[in-house]
């Protein structure tokens, strides 16, 4: 074993663990089987090599190790608990509980073991109990990754009446713990936070106000809720997207300005870190919120005031800043850039509002250009997200580094089809990354190599900012059409497009292009607006009434139509527009009724473009829509008959809101 280096059995193992943390699995691999061939009782060669084999899918091999592991060390929970996951993986979930439930026996501050029952539990649809397991995982350790990430999933979908009343588990607790981490995508859990400040007869009152000409700033359950460190925290890192808080918001905005009037700096000094959150909340929305001419004359007087003033006053910064982006504020934004505040909240505001945007400008001269764009679509296109990338967004859920077969396996069950050894560094275009959300998720495939392209330069600037906040190396940009992309000469092996090609002109010569750069074994993933969902959630309806009634494409004309759909008391379609998340910003409502270049399909039509392209459909993404659809259509056991989901669409209209997400990859040769 290893004689020309003379390696003992502690220095070779101790080898294998290092190459296994570089993911250098099949040297660690190797090295765990010389260990096992002289001493095949050795306890960590077992255990290691039974962990690697089940991340490289090997599960065979995976419960053979470790099953000899535990024999070894019986006492070992961490063998137990990767056993579980083994089983999990092959689908035996009883064995994978019996197995978690064992580690946590064995070491009662198990934290991967809790967050391991959590989301076999979220999979059999038993959410109270796995809520109650992350829970336990998330006490033990906050800053615990895979639980954050796993419970803001979970929290992310519509809670059951029996998890809102739970005894057992402390909601608030969890939100507030989640809303003060800095890594996860908080629009996502934000929909049940009014139940978590208010009680139902508080938000029956407080409605009642906003319908009056009282003050609400005087009133003691908006005093309660300025206080309140939960509502604050949503207000600076998630796009508010209930229409309640909108006009509270929105109410007390317009009197804080003219309390500033009337009672002058020291009353409002209590209220200093609400002003700074309403004024990024506002940032984040991009001043979607409704503005009076009285509020409009107010802010350019202040404007001028401020122009004059040598003296930094930060209450009065924090006030203009709810109303206009302080960047855009050149006079002010010189002297602040540099500005350090004794207050951490009011620094993080002119880091937003100020230092942010002016990286984005910085980074926008260093991205590089495939070459001019030509095609008049895609200049309409680029013009509207040059001037609103979309979306714009504070923070993004971590994913641990993965290969990249290990999500799309997971993603296209419960298909499953042959793959080669081609994805171990993964070349991987993003088609469209605009501001990067889709991009800092693919960035967490291991070894893989990224380009990021997009139409607008401000869309990559405000990416590549983001990539290097969170430290990703594995990416670069580029802008470019997709028209243009042959001349890129690079073929990929994974190439992602989702929410991009129904904004082309021609959406299936954008698909032909993107076929043409991929490999003969590569993975193509595509998203697409349903003509079925949208027209469910009266998008369409939207967009169709917008157009007739000539509401301008600029903040004003989007603040109007806003407020005429909000006012909306007959047509109930219409009214269903304010429900979606994306109307509630600026470059969102652009995006979703006054977008330039759109189209809708259906899924017989994916399906003639997709037999046109001799493409092979995997499946859609979403478990738990697959899970509902395998009940009404078990004879289909691949979920890819598209025949059989489109009849399956007609009887539930509201299954691919979003869009369709799904693979393919080009039909391989018998």
């Amino acid at each position: 074993m290893n004689e020309k280096k003379n390696l003992t059995t502690k220095e070779t193992f101790d080898l294998a663990v290092q190459n296994h943390k570089k993911n250098n699995f099949k040297v660690a691999e190797k090295l765990c089987k010389e260990i096992l061939n002289i001493d095949s009782s050795h306890f960590g060669s077992n255990f290691l090599l039974g962990s690697l084999s089940a991340q490289t899918k090997n599960f065979d091999l995976a419960k053979q190790m470790l099953n000899k592991a535990i024999q070894i060390q019986p006492e070992h929970a961490n063998a137990h608990n990767n056993l579980g996951i083994v089983f999990q993986e092959l689908g035996e979930r009883q064995r994978a509980i019996e197995c978690y439930q064992k580690a946590v026996q064995l070491k009662s501050d198990h934290t991967n073991a809790y967050n391991n029952l959590g989301a076999i539990f979220q999979e059999l649809g038993k959410n109270v109990e796995a809520l109650a397991y992350y829970q336990k995982a998330i006490l033990i350790d906050p800053n615990h990754a895979d639980t954050i990430n796993n419970l803001s999933k979970l929290l992310s979908e519509k809670l059951s009446k029996e998890i809102i009343e739970s005894n057992n588990i402390d909601l608030k607790k969890l939100y507030l713990l989640l809303f003060r981490k800095n890594y996860i995508n908080h629009k996502d859990i934000f929909f049940i936070t009014k139940f978590l400040l208010l009680k139902r007869e508080s938000v029956d009152q407080v409605e009642q106000l906003l319908n009056s000409d009282s003050s609400i700033l005087e009133n003691k359950i908006i005093q309660n809720l300025l206080k309140e460190e939960l509502f604050l925290l949503m207000l600076q890192k998630s796009l508010i997207v209930d229409h309640f808080f909108e006009n509270i918001l929105t109410k007390l905005r317009y009197e804080i300005l003219f309390v500033l009037t009337d009672s002058g700096k020291d009353t409002l000094d209590e209220y200093f870190d609400f002003i700074i959150s309403v004024a990024e909340q506002c940032f984040l929305n991009e001043y979607v919120f409704a503005q009076s001419k009285k509020e409009v004359d107010y802010i350019s007087k202040l404007k001028n005031e401020i122009k004059n003033n040598n003296k930094i006053n930060e209450l009065t910064i924090a006030i203009l800043g709810c109303y206009i982006p302080l960047y855009t504020f050149e006079s002010v934004a010189n002297k602040l850039s540099k500005y350090k505040s004794k207050n951490l909240l009011f620094n993080d505001l002119i880091d937003m509002q100020i230092k942010e945007p002016l990286k984005e400008k910085e980074l926008a001269n260093s991205i590089k250009s495939l070459g001019k764009i030509y095609d008049k679509v895609s200049l309409k296109v680029r013009d509207q997200y040059e001037n609103y990338p979309y979306p714009r967004w504070r923070f993004a859920r971590p994913n641990l580094p993965t290969h990249f077969l290990n999500i799309f396996t997971k993603q296209i069950k419960p298909n499953e089809i042959i793959i080669d050894n081609k994805f171990d560094n993964p070349n991987v275009l993003i088609a469209g990354c605009g501001t990067g959300q889709h991009i800092c998720i693919a960035a967490n495939y291991l070894n893989a190599n990224i380009l990021g392209i997009d139409l607008s330069i401000a869309s990559l600037a405000f990416a590549k900012r983001k990539v290097e906040e969170l430290g990703l190396k594995n990416i670069k940009f580029l802008q470019a059409d997709i028209l243009q992309l042959k001349n890129l000469n690079k073929k990929f092996d994974v190439i992602e497009c989702v929410g991009v090609l129904h904004h082309m002109k021609d959406p299936a010569k954008g698909l032909k292009i993107l076929l043409d750069l991929l490999e003969p074994h590569g993975l193509l993933q595509i998203g697409l607006y349903s003509e079925k969902a949208r027209q469910g959630e009266g998008i369409i309806k939207a967009k169709e009434f917008a157009k007739k009634n000539k509401f301008e494409n600029s903040i004003t004309g989007i603040r109007s139509f806003r407020e005429t759909i909000f006012n909306e008391k007959t047509d109930l379609l219409l009214q269903k527009v304010s429900k979606v998340k994306d109307f509630y910003s600026t470059s969102s409502v652009k995006d979703l009724i006054f977008h330039v270049q759109e189209r809708c399909f259906t899924l017989p039509q994916i399906s003639k473009i997709l037999e046109n392209l001799n493409l092979e459909f995997l499946n859609f993404h979403d478990s738990k829509v697959k899970n509902k659809y395998s009940l009404l259509f078990s004879s289909d056991n691949k979920n890819t008959s598209l025949n059989n989901w489109n009849q399956f669409e007609i009887n539930n209209p509201d299954t691919f809101l979003g869009m369709y997400k799904f693979w393919v990859r080009k039909k391989q040769k018998i």
